[in-house]
């Protein structure tokens, strides 16, 4: 699923941060279907931010930019401590730490957003 942008800006910082994640969780799991498991819920986590995109009126704007870097940085590092066990738990403490880091910048760059129509 492909979220709803506002902007170049705003695609080039979302999907970075997406293609990132997914990355490294297909690093991190091995199973196929553990994969696909975490696919569904961050399609859910997509289309709720698509079905906000419409009100993104005064009070919304940064409610509807920090959608997907909340709640992925909330899913993943949900998914990482039920996947990890002694085999991996190197592996995904590194990644959940450096995708955490990523969804922090990721909120400071959204931050810097403003809507196109002039609506604060």
């Amino acid at each position: 699923m492909k979220p709803i942008y506002i902007n170049h800006q705003h695609e080039a910082i979302v999907q970075s941060y997406l293609d990132t994640i997914f990355d490294s969780v297909r690093e991190v799991v091995k199973e196929e279907d553990r994969y696909n498991d975490f696919v569904d819920i961050a399609n859910v986590i997509i289309d709720y931010h698509n079905q906000y995109s419409g009100h993104q009126d005064m009070g919304n704007f940064h409610d509807f930019l920090m959608i997907i870097p909340i709640n992925f940085s909330t899913m993943v590092s949900g998914f990482f401590c039920g996947y990890e066990n002694k085999t991996n738990g190197t592996s995904v403490k590194i990644h959940r730490h450096l995708l955490s880091e990523f969804g922090l910048h990721v909120c400071r760059d959204l931050k810097k957003l403003k809507p196109i129509d002039g609506n604060n």
